[in-house]
Parts: C-alpha cells; structure tokens; sequence
C-alpha cells in the first residue's frame, strides 16, 4: 500500500531549519544591499528595520492560520479553506514557483561564489557551471534522505555562514571609526525621507523571502500548531537582526558622505570591496565561502519545500497522484523531490543559455520567483483575515483587523513598486511571464482534478485535516 502520510519527527530547531535555510540571510547581504542604498542613502539599516516589522505583519497571518491548520502544502494548505480551492491553488503553486525558481538561481550562486573562494585560495578557476553542477548532486543526496538529516545540515550550514558574516561585519564597524553623532545616523531619517524608505522596502521585503519555509512541514513536525508558528517568526527575527547588524556595518564601511553612498549604491559585491579594504584577501575568502554556503543551504531548502507543495497538490488529486506517496523509510516524498530537482536544473539550464553569467542567473531567476511569493503572502494575509474576521470583530480586536491590512498594502506596494517604473528587458516581462504560468499550471490542475477517478471509500482524514489514501498511487 501507498503511503501518503509523514511521520512526525521534526522538533523545533529543525523545524526553524528551513525558514532559516530558505531565507538564507547571507545571500541577500552580498549583493541585495547596493539597491536598497540607491533609493534610501545612508537610511539602509532603517530600511531593514522598517522591513522587518513588514515581514512580521505578514509573518502573523502565516502563523494565526498555522495555529489551526497543519499542512503540507504550506500557504496552499492555510487558504484552500478560507478562500476556496482556486485560491488556494494560486497560493499554493505561487511558492512553488518561487521555490522552482530559487533552487535554479541558488545553484548558480553557489557555483559563482565557490568559484571565488576556490580562485583565491588555491589561485585555480574551476568552471562555476561545474561546481553548481556538484553542489546539485550533493542537493539531491540530502533531498532524498532522512529529513532530520537534511533540516539538520541546513541550520548548520546557514548559521556558520551567518556567524562568519558577523565576524566581519563587526571587525569593518571596527574599522570604521565611528564617532557618537556617526553612529547614529543610519537609523536617523535623511534628506530623501519616507519616499526613500518606501522604495527601499521593495528590495528589504524581498530580502525576506522564504522566511515562511517551515509551514511546508506542518505535517512533520511533532506539534506543528505551535512549531510552525513559532519557527515562522523567530526566523523573521533573527534574519531582520542579522539584515541591520550587517547593511549598518556596510553603510558605516563606506561613509555617510553622498559620495560614499555613491560608491555603496554602485558596487554589485559591497561586501567583498569592504573586506578587501580593511582586512585582506583571507577574510575575503571567507565571505566568499560563507555565501557559497548559504547559497547550497538554501537550494537544499528550495527542493524540500517545494516537494512538499507538490506532494500535496498531488494528493488532492491536481497533480499525478504518484508523487503524493511518502517514503516509508526516508519519510520523504521522493518522487516529488526527483520531479522538482529535474525541473530545478532545467532552469538552471535554461537560466545559463539565455542569462549566460552566474550572477545574472541568480539575479532574474530569483526576481521572477518574487512575484510568486507575493502573490502566495497576499492570499495568506487575505485568508487571515477572512478566517477571523468575525471573531476579531465580536472580540473588538480592532489590532488584529488591521494587522492584515497593513499588510496587504506593504505586498501591494512591492508589487507596485516592481513593475512601475517599467524596468529594462528582461525584467519588463516578468509580470507577463508569471501570468502564463498562472493560466497553464491552474488549468492543468482544475482539468486534471476533474479527470481523476472519484475518491473512493479508502479516503480518510489525518488529524491535520489534510487527506489521506491507503489506495496505491496511479
């Protein structure tokens, strides 16, 4: 017989694992800090601040849904209820292509930056195609094997890769020697004001991105009501603590004159200039091989969560029901993760042929997952607020009501902000991009529903409410 239901196993700190993993902290510190720079000055530890309290507007949606739901499927399984299974089919495919995306990006990333440490270390070039190539088998290996050992890995990899981070951003604070008026002035609003801060967030919020990973365990962890929630956001936290600490020790690390931040705005690798500057070529190699962890660890994360949103979709029967069958041994859905590891390296593929550099793979491939997010983080916020718009008003929880609100106009305005002004090709065709793949991937999944076999006697439900078949698998 098939079996189609996880064990519970997870505790909480591999349960944190993979909103820490997905998120993945040192990545968006590399390369994501120049953009924030351009739009608000020396204001960017303010705007990660003014971020994080953004993304836990957003994380408390996640996590009110999370304490009476328990799914698979992450933002799929918290609004199919609320909303209807359309909309639960948008939020649910939007992470994946998020996740898809990312895996694809990440594995150019971790290509990219291995091939930096390894240049500087040994003086070798190694192709970073190569290298993205071995880290995707090293990728699968962990996929496909007990998951405690792959959560595991993760929060060990991305927290050596954070502490490394840390290290150097406080030895570039220490090199640049603040005085008590200069100290303070990044959290100070500048000249360029509010507007500056808000066009920040359009890249602070992104930096996020992922933070909701633990809600695709919710049937894995061992108390995923309070698990879940929990690991949502505390990995918020410390990712928006780590975000300030690190884009303060930049901003300082350049200077606070307007041809500092010129400088700041206009370098694609801050960090690595710094570094290079104030302590030599050895920490250097450091940040590279602390990125090209983070980046390995959050392309781990990418193919278990986005396995999980297929598993679940396949279960429900908008999928092939083959790939909703659990290993009973690894306690993994194994075919969901060959079906996404394939379809991740096809990008990666694909990514490479028409982008051509590492950094442009990671850069598009990642931008376009965006949209995905958002759109799975609206319906969220919308089902929050659907699901307890009654109680909150009978209970006069007024902060609770516009919570969601605020909310839903920070992923607005993201969304706004990413396609206006029209940026340059191949970015200007993004939105349209995504469109399509709405329309395939939900008709493909209604027409698929409908042309399934009646769900027979052997339907069950699991205590999470998610359903369960004891029938093989077509």
């Amino acid at each position: 017989m098939a079996i189609t239901t996880f064990t519970r196993q997870l505790n909480l700190p591999e349960t944190l694992a993979m909103s820490v993993a997905l998120m993945a902290p040192t990545t968006g510190m590399v390369f994501v800090t120049p953009f924030l720079a351009a739009a608000s000055g020396y204001n960017v530890p303010l705007a990660f601040v003014v971020s994080l309290i953004g993304v836990l507007v957003i994380g408390f949606s996640f996590g009110r849904l999370g304490r009476r739901y328990a799914h698979a499927g992450s933002a799929y399984g918290l609004t199919k209820d609320a909303l209807g299974p359309t909309a639960g089919l948008f939020a649910g495919w939007g992470l994946a292509l998020t996740y898809l995306m990312l895996t694809a990006a990440l594995l150019a990333g971790t290509g990219e930056f291995a091939n930096l440490a390894i240049a500087q270390v040994t003086g070798l070039q190694v192709p970073w195609g190569v290298l993205a190539l071995v880290a995707a088998a090293i990728v699968l290996w962990f996929a496909i094997r007990d998951v405690r050992v792959s959560m595991r890995m993760m929060l060990l990899l991305e927290g050596l890769s954070m502490a490394l981070i840390v290290v150097v951003s406080a030895l570039l604070i220490g090199h640049a020697h603040l005085t008590a008026t200069t100290a303070i002035k990044p959290f100070v609003l500048n000249d360029r004001g509010v507007v500056g801060i808000a066009e920040a967030m359009v890249f602070g919020l992104t930096s996020f991105l992922g933070f909701e990973g633990s809600a695709t365990l919710g049937e894995e962890s061992k108390d995923p009501k309070r698990m879940v929630p929990l690991a949502i956001i505390f990995s918020a936290l410390v990712g928006g603590v780590f975000f300030v600490f690190v884009a303060y020790s930049q901003t300082v690390g350049y200077g606070l004159t307007p041809s500092d931040v010129q400088a700041f705005s206009a370098d694609a690798t801050p960090m690595n200039t710094l570094v290079q500057r104030y302590l030599g070529n050895t920490f250097s190699a450091m940040i590279n091989v602390g990125a090209a962890i983070s980046f390995f660890a959050c392309a781990a994360a990418s193919v278990n969560a986005s396995s999980r949103i297929v598993f679940a979709l396949a279960r429900d029967r908008y999928i092939p029901r083959r790939l909703s069958v659990v290993h009973s041994v690894m306690n993994i859905p194994r075919a969901a993760v060959y079906v996404v590891f394939a379809i991740g390296l096809a990008l990666l593929g694909l990514g490479t042929v028409l982008f051509k550099t590492p950094s442009n793979v990671l850069g598009y491939l990642s931008g376009l997952g965006t949209f995905g997010a958002l759109v799975a983080y609206g319906l969220v916020v919308v089902a929050a607020l659907v699901e307890y718009w009654r109680s909150d008003l009978k209970n006069r929880k007024v902060f609770f009501i516009a919570l969601p609100m605020i909310g839903l106009g920070l992923i607005g305005y993201v969304i706004y902000g990413s396609v206006y002004p029209v940026p340059a090709a191949p970015v200007n065709f993004f939105p349209y991009i995504v469109l399509g793949y709405f329309a395939v991937v939900i008709t493909f999944s209604v027409i698929h529903r409908r042309r399934s076999s009646t769900i027979d006697s052997s339907v069950r439900f699991t205590e999470n409410g998610a359903l369960s078949y004891a029938a093989e698998a077509d």
